[in-house]
């Protein structure tokens, strides 16, 4: 089924609809609120956050096809509002546990080069690291961006330009040097 029909049913009543759409986009919403935040249980907590707030708002949803980028809206909104609420720093460790309970986050964010990455991600303020996180690691549009934001497509681009800028300055920074210059003796 589509997200225009499931949404259709939902607000008919029909909760097997909102089951249907939870379990569509929980890893995204996971996924997203985990990068902002920078913690998992923020980001479990947050997500779900999201999903409650859709539902006692649903009827105020006019196009069902455009559940995504209203659920991420609503996400990313909740994510800034914590973040400017909480301002503290997490172990960057918390993100890496591994076991049964296991994301999509931990196999991600595994390697050595992607742990610097995300510890370059945390420098940036909310706004960049939620465009870069929802263009890189949910792959949505810059138009889909800025419905899920609710800014311009401009305001996107130009989040993503200066938050590339930034990553690419704060990685070659941290870079160790491979080669030390040569001693004359």
């Amino acid at each position: 089924m589509t997200d225009e029909e499931l949404v259709r049913d939902w607000k008919a009543g029909d909760m097997q609809a909102f089951d249907a759409l939870y379990e569509r986009y929980k890893d995204d919403a996971f996924r997203v609120a985990c990068l902002i935040t920078g913690t998992r249980a923020d980001g479990e907590d947050l997500a779900q956050e999201a999903f409650v707030i859709c539902a006692q708002s649903i009827g105020s949803l006019r196009d069902g096809a455009k559940f995504r980028s209203w659920l991420l809206r609503t996400l990313t909104r909740s994510a800034w509002k914590y973040c400017n609420k909480k301002r503290r720093e997490q172990p960057v460790a918390e993100l890496f546990e591994t076991g049964e309970g296991e994301s999509a986050l931990s196999s991600v964010l595994r390697t050595e080069e992607q742990r610097r990455l995300y510890a370059a991600m945390q420098q940036l303020d909310e706004n960049r690291r939620t465009v870069v996180v929802l263009y890189y690691f949910n792959e949505l549009s810059v138009r889909e961006i800025a419905q899920a934001t609710g800014v311009l497509e401009g305001t996107v681009k130009s989040r993503l330009f200066s938050a590339r800028r930034m990553l690419r300055r704060a990685l070659t920074e941290r870079e160790p040097q491979t080669r030390e210059a040569p001693t004359h003796g």
